[in-house]
């Protein structure tokens, strides 16, 4: 065998080694990137399915209930569809994450709770809802929702945190004011009015919570006590409940989940 010959014999197979093992790690590479893309899209689902939680528990506005709940199942397909070969470890992942139940807790049509418990809980539900708004935001730019069904579910979902916010802290001043602690009481009434006062948006109660509140701090001085302790009553009885909960916050349904 002439040296040409040998080089060729020796270095042909070594090439196609080489092409061979390029191909294998671009292969990884390419399955490396798409379990990564399904677990990233796994992780909002889960953030999203915790937010979801979080609304059925302080409102019944169905419609966007559903919608959400219609989103994270899409958002779970995309997930399994990303997924290499042997998608079990996501399968698994994804069926935790159980939109019926939600649904069927949804369609129960309950009563919102009205108050939360702290501070703590009022923090954990402004950021699930900003969560649910920027979700919103982005099936309106894929044209998945109209621009003015977004401005309706907007303005309802800002309203309706404003309002569990303030009625939070009525409550609030409400139990201080049945102990005796005037000062306590009246700081909480003046942040609660202070938050409607500010608030940037028009809707038919604001204004006579605004003068419920300015009431209620006028009494605490007066002597007299008009106010209707039931925002007090509720805030006793979340704070009574045996139930194990995250944040405050019950999570109930079929499998109690952590945040």
């Amino acid at each position: 065998m002439s040296a040409i010959g040998l080089v060729i014999a020796i270095a042909l197979p070594v090439a196609l080694l080489m092409v061979a093992m390029v191909i294998y790690g671009r292969h990884q590479q390419q399955q490396q990137s798409m379990r990564m893309q399904a677990k990233l899209i796994l992780s909002k689902a889960e953030e999203l399915y915790e937010a979801l939680e979080l609304l059925i528990l302080i409102d019944n506005f169905q419609e966007i209930q559903l919608l959400v709940a219609e989103r994270i199942d899409h958002m779970l397909q995309l997930a399994q569809q990303q997924w290499p070969k042997g998608a079990e470890e996501i399968t698994a992942k994804a069926e935790k994450l159980d939109t019926e139940v939600l649904r069927a807790k949804i369609n129960e049509n309950h009563e919102p709770r009205m108050v939360l418990k702290s501070d703590r809980e009022i923090h954990f539900a402004k950021r699930q809802v900003a969560r649910i708004m920027s979700v919103l935001n982005a099936m309106a730019k894929r044209k998945e929702i109209s621009a003015t069904s977004l401005n309706d579910y907007r303005r309802y979902l800002r309203v309706i945190l404003l309002e569990r916010e303030v009625d939070t802290f009525t409550a609030q001043g409400d139990v201080a004011a049945q102990r005796g602690d005037i000062l306590t009481a009246s700081n909480y009434y003046k942040a609660a009015r202070k938050l409607l006062i500010e608030f940037d948006l028009q809707y038919p109660e604001k204004n006579d919570k605004i003068r419920i509140l300015s009431k209620r701090s006028t009494d605490l001085y007066s002597g007299t006590t008009t106010r209707d302790d039931a925002l007090a009553k509720a805030l006793s009885r979340e704070a009574e409940k045996d139930e194990p909960d995250v944040h405050g916050i019950p999570v109930g349904l079929d499998e109690k989940r952590k945040y």
